[in-house]
């Protein structure tokens, strides 16, 4: 049996960052950790045939949903109007979806991560807050958006529990911020496994799926070694499912 195959999601950017040019892409820190946990990683481009998608995830043993870090601002909040996560990118959306429901399909290990993990959750049937969640009144100072601070950089405390940590070996642990919007409720036979202080849900889990986890911070920059237990989990699960 050869090494684990890790699928990972990719970002469509439509010629904003190089004017005229379209771009695929990932944060390299993903693939890194994939890499550091024994799997190969391979990146998932975005494809406008759904026949292509399916055909791709027959050459993968896990999937992580990857985050979106170019255009948080741009695609999340417009002209102060909320937009849905398919609104944002509904290439990138329809793609994700086919890898997604795909992967829970067949029963592949998935990790979420941040865009990522919204995206499993709504489309497993959970709901969203669409609007800038640092508007709720009982945010409580929480901040979930660290701009231009260091990715690595911690700015907000979780409590854990269940399969996130198992994985950690921690009940608490100080996480990064990315993002404006967030999962208000999880989906049908889901349970919350982390939350930050403000009771904003951080991470959410499958009960009926060998490991399907979602993460609303983003590890794969994280410094303490711990983190890295998830995609040691997402690549020891992989082995199983094969």
């Amino acid at each position: 049996m050869g090494a684990v195959r890790v699928g990972i999601t990719t970002g469509w950017e439509q010629g904003n960052v190089v004017p005229g040019w379209s771009l695929v892409y990932t944060v390299k820190a993903c693939v890194d950790a994939v890499e550091r946990a024994g799997g190969i990683p391979l990146l998932l481009p975005v494809v406008n045939d759904p026949e292509i998608r399916q055909k791709i995830l027959e050459n993968i043993d896990a999937l992580i949903a990857a985050g979106e870090v170019l255009s948080v601002k741009r695609n999340v909040l417009e002209g102060n109007r909320a937009k849905d996560l398919e609104s944002q990118n509904p290439l990138r959306f329809a793609n994700e979806r086919d890898y997604l429901l795909g992967a829970l399909e067949r029963n592949i290990p998935i990790l979420g991560i941040c865009r990522g993990h919204q995206v499993l959750s709504v489309l497993c049937g959970g709901t969203m807050y669409l609007d800038d969640i640092h508007q709720r009144p009982e945010n409580s100072g929480v901040v979930h958006q660290q701009g231009s601070r260091p990715p690595g950089e911690t700015i907000h405390r979780i409590e854990m529990d269940g399969i996130l940590a198992r994985l950690t070996g921690k009940k608490e642990a100080m996480v990064n911020s990315f993002h404006r919007q967030a999962v208000k409720e999880p989906p049908p036979g889901f349970t919350v496994v982390a939350r930050a202080p403000d009771g904003i849900i951080e991470a959410i889990a499958s009960l009926k799926h060998d490991f399907v986890l979602g993460v609303q911070f983003h590890p794969e920059v994280l410094q303490e070694p711990f983190w890295l237990e998830l995609f040691k989990g997402l690549v020891n699960a992989s082995a199983r499912y094969r």
